[in-house]
């Protein structure tokens, strides 16, 4: 019984690391993406162009749901990437508007 419990403990610090890891390259994809934000912010502004886009945002979601594979469904991705965009919004309303 002793020798199934490392085992198992063994297991879950295998997948437990594998997840920090992936949790590390998203938040480094998900800064990367904010900094992609912030230029295109610029180019907007540089523009006369509004921060928030509806339409991109609900066809980037649809991309996103389309195709999609695996155990998270539509309905969390949508919900995933949705903070993801209203974080990066409130990161461009900061930039826009310093304190």
């Amino acid at each position: 019984m002793e020798a199934q419990a490392t085992t198992s403990e063994a297991c879950l610090t295998e997948l437990r690391e594998k997840i920090d890891d992936l949790n590390e390259r998203i938040l480094g994809l998900v800064q990367e993406r904010a900094e992609v934000v912030l230029e295109i912010a610029s180019v907007k502004r540089a523009s006369g162009l509004g921060a928030y886009d509806p339409r991109r945002e609900e066809e980037m979601l649809r991309q996103l749901t389309a195709a999609l594979s695996g155990p998270v469904g539509a309905a969390d991705i949508r919900e995933i990437f949705t903070a993801i965009f209203r974080a990066c919004l409130a990161i461009q309303d900061r930039v826009d508007s310093p304190p």
